[in-house]
């Protein structure tokens, strides 16, 4: 990779800018990298960085963001990513409006009361389900709960807003505790 020249009117190559921030998040994780202003410049600290990333991960220690040099930051930055990351969505419902009533059983309540059960231990306000994949008794309890918090109408009923919502409760309490 050559290192990008800056043009006319002051602006970088983007390449830069993708080479900080991978390297910034994988020093997260690495104690031994150093942690990067995302600038687009490719100065001293970036150098640095570089540097210390290519010893850290056994690359001949040049400072040239080289093709194997870059494969490996990427690499490393997706394994980083995906144990570290924000994990991905999770789309279970199927198309269209979907509502899986009171009494409903199907698939997806079944993860509904897995993720109840794994709210219920870290806040007060859920209780544990039984995994039977019918909204029934605490499951429909929980829906509810979750439905006043959010400020959705309170109808028990688990529908595409209400599992919006949990879903957010759930990675911000049990994901990133």
């Amino acid at each position: 990779m050559n290192i990008p020249q800056q043009t006319d009117d002051g602006l970088l190559n983007q390449p830069v800018r993708s080479l900080q921030y991978m390297l910034n998040q994988i020093a997260i994780h690495h104690s031994n990298l150093t942690r990067l202003t995302v600038d687009g410049i490719f100065g001293e600290r970036t150098l640095e960085a570089v540097m210390l990333f290519q010893r850290e991960f056994d690359l001949p220690v040049t400072g040239v963001v080289d093709n194997e040099t870059w494969n490996t930051i990427t690499r490393i930055y997706e394994e980083t990513q995906f144990f570290f990351g924000p994990p991905p969505m999770l789309r279970v419902l199927p198309n269209g409006s979907f509502s899986a009533a009171q009494g409903a059983q199907c698939p997806p309540i079944l993860i509904v009361q897995a993720m109840f059960t794994s709210l219920s231990k870290v806040v007060d306000n859920f209780s544990i389900c039984s995994s039977s994949g019918i909204n029934e008794g605490e499951t429909c309890e929980n829906i509810r709960k979750v439905q006043r918090l959010s400020g959705l109408p309170v109808t028990g009923n688990l529908d595409r807003s209400t599992w919006a919502f949990l879903t957010q409760l759930y990675h911000a309490l049990v994901t990133r505790s």
